[in-house]
């Protein structure tokens, strides 16, 4: 996965072919296709991997035993951005063409709902002034997030530090309206 994704950072994800991956991996194109049937699949077992260190960040966030709070809701996309900051600027072209690819589009509604889900879930135990359901306001937490990143993968050479400092104000201000 690491390799073919380095591949598609550099070349483009149309551009790089299944015998290119292997031939990088040092494997044969049947011991891909045992991996991976589609080369698309590829790019899935990326944008699951991100989902499940959401979930586990979740998890360790609720393990502290410390009540939930919008604040600590905040902290942990933060350091989930700073990470996909750090993962994606060299590779930013290659996850915008991913995010619009016909072939994206089932897989990325599976992973928005299991992040989604995982959002909701400790949300539901926020004490809340507004008493709107968990579930709308992970959906709008969620938009927020992926809106921003989704401006920064298209802002050319706008630096991972904009990123950061754009998702941390504007979940905030989200939150504000919410708690």
């Amino acid at each position: 996965m690491r390799t073919a994704f380095d591949l598609f950072g550099k070349h483009g994800f149309d551009e790089i072919t299944v015998e290119m991956i292997a031939a990088a991996t040092g494997i044969s194109r049947a011991t891909f296709f045992n991996y991976f049937p589609r080369k698309e699949l590829i790019l899935h077992e990326v944008a699951l991997a991100r989902a499940e260190k959401l979930k586990r960040i979740v998890a360790d966030f609720e393990a502290t035993g410390e009540p939930p709070t919008f604040a600590g809701v905040v902290k942990l996309i933060v350091s989930l951005t700073e990470e996909n900051a750090r993962i994606s600027h060299p590779a930013k072209k290659l996850l915008l063409e991913t995010f619009f690819h016909p072939a994206s589009q089932g897989w990325l509604l599976v992973v928005r709902e299991k992040v989604i889900q995982a959002l909701a879930g400790t949300i539901e135990r926020i004490p809340r002034k507004c008493p709107m359901p968990a579930m709308p306001v992970a959906e709008t937490l969620f938009a927020v997030y992926l809106a921003t990143m989704l401006e920064w993968l298209m802002r050319e050479g706008v630096e991972p530090q904009w990123l950061i400092e754009a998702m941390k104000t504007r979940l905030e201000l989200l939150v504000e309206g919410v708690a």
